[in-house]
């Protein structure tokens, strides 16, 4: 069993990024699909406490060093999914800002790990996605929690949105993160618009700088293999 389980261990350290970004996929995808639900927003929840679980897995030499990360990140998602002043997997407003704090850390070590190559293969793509991809998911939290601390700083056709749900939150991030500006939800107060505009500048530098990387890190391939 312990050669088995380590076998397990080895596996999924060095597919992580594959399975990080199928959680990804499949927490942006199935969110509205989730929401229509009668417990929709624990299946929500729970998703996204399995997508920061997968965010610790590591190589048994870089999990020695991140310990206490990984300790602190399964306390944040044990008390956010616990039965404590709410139902069974729905998560407060602290709790939120916990996870998308730890989703943050994990987006930086996700882009260090895909810029640390000097050749492009499957996981290091892939790593520079999920860090994409975490940041877009974890501030559409935010955002639900901005919403609910402060109401009205959102508005939906011009009035107050009377119960934001986190797959609208995601929506909206990846709506400002993509620069798309659909215009069916407005950031009115100050706080909000200046998130909204970090967030929209910081998805067009990202695409920009990883681009830029990608292309170069491919000439240089190129011109290695010719030399």
């Amino acid at each position: 069993m312990p050669a088995a389980f380590a076998n397990a261990m080895q596996w999924l350290a060095r597919n992580r990024q594959v399975l990080l970004f199928a959680l990804l996929v499949a927490t942006t995808a199935l969110g509205p699909v989730l929401a229509a639900l009668p417990s929709g927003r624990v299946l929500l929840n729970v998703c996204l406490g399995l997508t920061l679980l997968a965010t610790t897995i590591s190589p048994m030499e870089e999990r020695a060093r991140g310990r206490g990360f990984i300790i602190f990140v399964m306390l944040a998602i044990a008390l956010g999914l616990a039965p404590l002043r709410q139902p069974l997997g729905v998560t407060g407003p602290l709790t939120m800002v916990v996870w998308s704090v730890i989703a943050f850390i994990a987006a930086a070590r996700a882009l260090r790990y895909s810029v640390s190559s000097r050749r492009i293969d499957l996981r290091h793509l892939l790593a520079a996605l999920n860090a994409y991809l975490l940041v877009g998911v974890f501030l559409g939290a935010l955002w639900v929690v901005m919403e609910e601390l402060s109401p009205g700083s959102l508005l939906q056709g011009g009035q107050p949105i009377p119960d934001m749900s986190l797959p609208d939150g995601i929506y909206f991030s990846f709506v400002t993160l993509a620069t798309l500006g659909y215009g069916d939800i407005t950031p009115v107060t100050p706080i909000a618009r200046g998130l909204a505009v970090f967030e929209a500048v910081f998805g067009q530098l990202y695409l920009a700088v990883m681009v830029a990387r990608l292309v170069s890190l491919r000439i240089a391939e190129e011109t290695r293999d010719a030399q």
